[in-house]
């Protein structure tokens, strides 16, 4: 759970605008030990995962933030899932979960703050982000086309 539930958890509080000071506050949670979990340092007890849970701000996405799965991302506050075409099953499911990932990671780029008036981008640091995030569907996409190749 570490490195994704950190990273999930850096992404959920980024995309309410929140500082890990302030998000640790309205968790109740202790900020040093807010800080380890965000870091990927420390596991959270059952006891924080409950109030994920619970708390009206996080509760739509703390299946999410605890499995990665099937939930909205935090990123779009959005419920909505991928429709699948039976005709063509791969092609539009790729890619309409190809468009849902560049989209959410355009949001967590914007949620940083890098797109600002009068500030310079650094469009390198935003292809990285995207490779990262969407690489996993190019390669997914180039192995089933080798298969149907041979």
């Amino acid at each position: 759970m570490s490195t994704s539930f950190a990273t999930r958890l850096k992404q959920l509080r980024v995309s309410l605008e929140e500082s890990q000071i302030s998000f640790s506050e309205i968790l109740d949670i202790p900020t040093a030990s807010y800080r380890k979990y965000e870091k990927g340092e420390r596991e959270p007890t059952l006891s924080v995962i409950e109030k994920f849970f619970t708390h009206p701000l996080t509760e739509n996405h703390a299946c999410w933030l605890i499995t990665g799965e099937d939930q909205p991302n935090p990123t779009t506050l959005t419920t909505e899932a991928p429709q699948k075409d039976s005709t063509q099953p791969f092609s539009k499911d790729f890619e309409s979960k190809f468009i849902q990932t560049a989209k959410e990671s355009l949001l967590f780029i914007c949620h940083l703050g890098w797109f600002k008036r009068g500030k310079e981008v650094n469009f390198d640091s935003c292809g990285k982000i995207l490779l990262r995030d969407l690489e996993p569907f190019l390669d997914k996409h180039a192995s089933l086309e080798n298969k149907k190749v041979g």
